[in-house]
C-alpha cells in the first residue's frame, strides 16, 4: 500500500495517509539530513568569532 491522498471537492490534495514503514524511513532521512546540515554549519563556523553569548541566548530564548 502506497501513499494515499485525500482531496477536497476541487480535487486539491489536502492530506495524505502514509504507511507507518514509509513514515519511519522519511523521519530517519530527515534526521540524517538535519545532522549533515548542522555538521556542515559547525565546520563552517568553527573558527569564526561568536555572534552572541550564552547569556544573550538564554535571555532571548522566547524569541526562538
Amino acid at each position: 500500500m502506497g501513499i494515499q491522498f485525500i482531496t477536497d471537492t476541487q480535487g486539491k490534495k489536502t492530506a495524505a495517509i502514509i504507511p507507518f514503514e514509509e513514515w519511519e524511513k522519511i523521519e530517519k532521512a530527515k534526521a540524517l539530513l538535519e545532522y549533515v546540515y548542522l555538521s556542515g554549519l559547525i565546520k563552517e563556523r568553527k573558527d569564526s568569532p561568536s555572534a552572541t553569548t550564552l547569556d544573550d541566548l538564554l535571555a532571548n530564548q522566547n524569541c526562538l
